[in-house]
C-alpha cells in the first residue's frame, strides 16, 4: 500500500486529506511530512526538520484519535453518508487451488474493470458501473471485506464478489469505513460483535 494511502489523514492536526505522492506525504496545514525509505517509515516535522521512526501502527492509531474515516462520512445533522469513484471489477470465474492434494484456497478472475461508483450510508453500500451485477446491499447481508495494495474487495450476498480500485481516494479510507459500517450496524442489529472481517464476516455474541 502507497505510504499516501496509508496516511489519508494528517496524523499530527487531522486533515484530510494528506498530499503527496506513492512514498510521501505532507500536510498542508500543520507542515509534518512522511517518508518511507529502506524499509523505514520517518515523520519530519516543520521546525529544524527534526525526524523520528514512526510505524504503521502508530500512524493509524493518530488517524484513529482524529475520527479516522468517520469524520469525513459524517454529516451536520449527524447522518453518516461517503461516496467515491472506483473502477469497478466483477467476479467471473472461481477455480480451486490444490497442492498436493490439499485445498489451499480459491482463485478469482475478475473482468474488466469499468468506471463507477461506490457510496455507503449506515446500513447499506451501493456499487453502480451499468452492469446487470451493480446494486444495494445492507451491511448485515456482506460476507466478506478484503483490502489488497491498492483495491478493496467486497463479498456480497450469495456469490457475488466486487474489486473496487480508486483512482483519487485511499483503499485503506475504505478498508477502515467499511469496517466501522459493517460493525455498527451488526451491533444495532443484535447480532454481535464482529471480530474478523475476511475470510468471512465473524461475530461474538
Amino acid at each position: 500500500m502507497a505510504l499516501l494511502d496509508l496516511c489519508y489523514r494528517c496524523p499530527e492536526c487531522g486533515r484530510d486529506p494528506m498530499e503527496g505522492r506513492d512514498e510521501h506525504a505532507h500536510c498542508p496545514d500543520c507542515g509534518i511530512r512522511i517518508e518511507r525509505t529502506k524499509g523505514r517509515i520517518v515523520m519530519i516535522r516543520p521546525k529544524n526538520d527534526i525526524q523520528y521512526d514512526i510505524s504503521a501502527a502508530e500512524i493509524c492509531g493518530k488517524i484513529y484519535q482524529h475520527g479516522g474515516p468517520m469524520t469525513r462520512a459524517t454529516r451536520d445533522d449527524g447522518s453518516l453518508a461517503c461516496s467515491a469513484e472506483a473502477l469497478v471489477s466483477w467476479r467471473e470465474s472461481e477455480e480451486a487451488v490444490w497442492h498436493r492434494g490439499a485445498l489451499l484456497g480459491f482463485a478469482e478472475t475478475m473482468g474488466p474493470a469499468l468506471p463507477g461508483r461506490i457510496s455507503v450510508g449506515a446500513d447499506t453500500v451501493q456499487v453502480e458501473d451499468g452492469r446487470p451485477a451493480s446494486g444495494r446491499w445492507a451491511h448485515v447481508d456482506l460476507r466478506a471485506v478484503q483490502a489488497a495494495s491498492s483495491s478493496l474487495q467486497l463479498s456480497l450476498p450469495g456469490d457475488g464478489l466486487v474489486q473496487l480500485r480508486f483512482p483519487d481516494d485511499s483503499p485503506r479510507r475504505w478498508e477502515t469505513l467499511m469496517h466501522q459500517l459493517i460493525a455498527d450496524a451488526w451491533a444495532r442489529a443484535g447480532r454481535g460483535r464482529v471480530v474478523e472481517f475476511q475470510p468471512r464476516i465473524v461475530a461474538l455474541r
